[in-house]
């Protein structure tokens, strides 16, 4: 057994099935994988009279190991909870199989999956995490200044002001203060208009502001989520 699969194996064993079994059924168990699986046998031959003195010896009464009986029930539940098929009994002993922990159905349980996130169904105004989004997506510069801004001094601005507008990426842009305080209810693009008209804006900042507005309407500009 190569070492990335020993170390699937325990920590396997440890956490998922071990919690499902007694004291004497994990020290058999774990023998019986110690002579075959470990060595890369799928079936083993054990003669349990006298490998029952190997194996956890000191949970018995006086340290003591376990004796015949328990062994033959603790190799029955262990059967019957599928972590070994006892295919035959021989001269030597016990012909075994020993089922690894994630070979048995139901002890590992499946690997979660990430659940897929719908990025138009978000609410990037509420949710503050996602605010801080919007104003990485804008490079914290305001989006309709230029303005520099950063975490404390921007504003979520609703392109389209509520009740028409949703919280969406595509109507919410981060904002200077006063530059959302001017805007009011104002229609974007003739907010744009007027900020060039009162110098805050160069002609060619208002072609390439509003290239950026036709292009988050349209879903273009997508925040990093």
């Amino acid at each position: 057994m190569e070492s990335n699969e020993l170390h699937e194996f325990w920590v396997q064993f440890q956490d998922h099935m071990a919690p499902r079994l007694d004291t004497y059924e994990q020290a058999v168990y774990l023998y019986i994988f110690r002579h075959s699986r470990l060595i890369g046998l799928d079936e083993v031959v054990i003669g349990f009279k006298s490998a029952r003195t190997r194996m956890a010896c000191g949970i018995g009464s006086d340290g003591t190991p376990m004796s015949e009986a328990s062994i033959y029930k603790k190799l029955a539940s262990l059967e019957a909870k599928e972590c070994i098929r006892i295919i035959q009994t021989e001269h030597r002993g016990q012909r075994l199989k020993l089922f690894l922990p994630r070979e048995i159905s139901g002890i590992v349980p499946p690997p979660e999956t990430a659940t897929s996130i719908d990025i138009e169904d978000m609410d990037f105004f509420g949710v503050a995490e996602n605010r801080q989004k919007i104003l990485e997506r804008e490079d914290f510069r305001c989006f309709y200044t230029l303005k520099e801004i950063d975490s404390n001094s921007f504003v979520a601005e609703h392109v389209i002001s509520r009740p028409g507008g949703g919280n969406g990426y595509r109507n919410i842009v981060a904002a200077s203060r006063e530059a959302n305080n001017i805007k009011g209810n104002m229609i974007a693009e003739d907010f744009m208009r007027k900020l060039f008209r009162e110098g805050f804006l160069s002609e060619d900042e208002l072609r390439g502001r509003l290239v950026a507005l036709s292009d988050l309407k349209s879903g273009r500009l997508k925040p990093v989520v």
